[in-house]
């Protein structure tokens, strides 16, 4: 038996494999079925390609032999990774109300292949799995929500939207190039006895790019432009999902179920002395510090909009989109993180949120 059938076998003991399976049958096929509006089937599609690669590849891939793997060993496991949301992708497809969608899928696969080559690409550079996942999501929600805004530009002419679409991919990606050589002092660990963030130069970037993007969301969507106040909320939610999502899921260090659950156990006592306190929760610290970052500009938005009840309404739909998408991630987290690996917390939270957007396209095309 070859090395990539023993790792599909170890990946279909795992329950992240069929969580992901399960999640990529409904997403793809809502996306076909026709009933997403306002964006492309084809940026949906890829950006539901991103999330399911990250949350494949969010926790260690088992490397055969050890270290005497090597190249050919790394890629079967990512190859026995990723086979799960791509055959649901394609089961999704064929049980789509709508048939299949070649654009759809072309974006779902191109989706899946983009991430899976960021993930490999920054776990060289990066040691905290967290911020490799969440550094993939930024650049691919960057990459979709440019490419779609860039195709929805010029809605007559075929040539001028595939121009505008590749321009403005190229941009994503070239300021993401440029968002990683600004330097950035490292931050100080957040929480209060738990590793909550790395402290890496990384993740004070993509801090940074989030509240830069919340405001600009603000400032153009909600002031500027109302009419797109939709695109605020689309925003901000992917951020959100970005930055919080796998900080609140995966431990910045490699521990074991055994070692997090001593971890969670251990009371400390405060600097400042006083009564002792259990350690900070890391999906409340994570959920909590990023739906404040994002949500403020938005809080902010609606004190200034509310004598105007129509201008108002999209900062009314920016904060309650990121309510129920902080309660979700804080609610499944918090359930499953303590009987789990990251890996199947963050599966479960990635399932989790889609089923809800899921419920909520449904209920729009109703």
């Amino acid at each position: 038996m070859n090395t990539t059938a023993i790792l599909l076998g170890i990946e279909a003991r795992r329950a992240a494999s069929w969580l992901l399976f399960l999640a990529a049958i409904g997403g793809v096929s809502v996306v076909c079925s026709g009933r997403v509006v306002g964006v492309p089937p084809a940026a949906v599609g890829f950006l539901l390609g991103g999330i399911l690669t990250v949350a494949a590849l969010g926790a260690h891939v088992p490397a055969p032999a050890g270290h005497l793997g090597g190249t050919a060993a790394t890629m079967a496991a990512l190859v026995a990774r990723l086979t799960w949301p791509l055959i649901g992708g394609f089961v999704g497809a064929l049980a789509s109300p709508g048939g299949p969608s070649g654009a759809a899928l072309a974006g779902f696969f191109t989706g899946i292949g983009f991430n899976a080559a960021i993930c490999v690409g920054l776990a060289r550079t990066l040691s905290n799995r967290a911020d490799v996942a969440s550094t993939a999501l930024m650049i691919t929600a960057g990459v979709g929500l440019a490419g779609a805004a860039g195709w929805s530009r010029f809605p007559e002419s075929l040539a001028a939207r595939g121009g505008a679409t590749v321009i403005a991919v190229a941009a994503a990606i070239g300021a993401a190039a440029i968002v990683a050589h600004i330097p950035v002092a490292p931050r100080k660990p957040r929480g209060t006895g738990r590793l909550i963030a790395s402290g890496e130069p990384a993740r004070g970037r993509l801090d940074l790019v989030g509240m830069a993007a919340a405001l600009t969301g603000m400032v153009i969507c909600l002031f500027l432009a109302p009419e797109s106040a939709a695109a605020n909320r689309i925003l901000a939610v992917a951020c959100f999902v970005a930055l919080a999502v796998p900080e609140a899921t995966i431990s910045p260090v490699s521990l074991g179920r055994g070692w997090g659950r001593l971890m969670g156990a251990v009371p400390l006592r405060p600097a400042y002395g006083g009564e002792r306190l259990g350690m900070t929760d890391l999906a409340t610290d994570s959920v909590g510090f990023h739906a404040l970052l994002l949500g403020w500009p938005s809080l902010v938005a609606l004190a200034l909009l509310a004598g105007e009840r129509e201008r108002s309404a999209g900062a009314v739909s920016t904060v309650a989109a990121l309510a129920v998408t902080a309660a979700v991630t804080w609610g499944v987290a918090s359930l499953v993180r303590r009987r789990a690996d990251g890996g199947t917390t963050l599966a479960a939270v990635t399932a989790a949120l889609i089923v809800v957007w899921m419920a909520v396209v449904s209920y729009r095309a109703a």
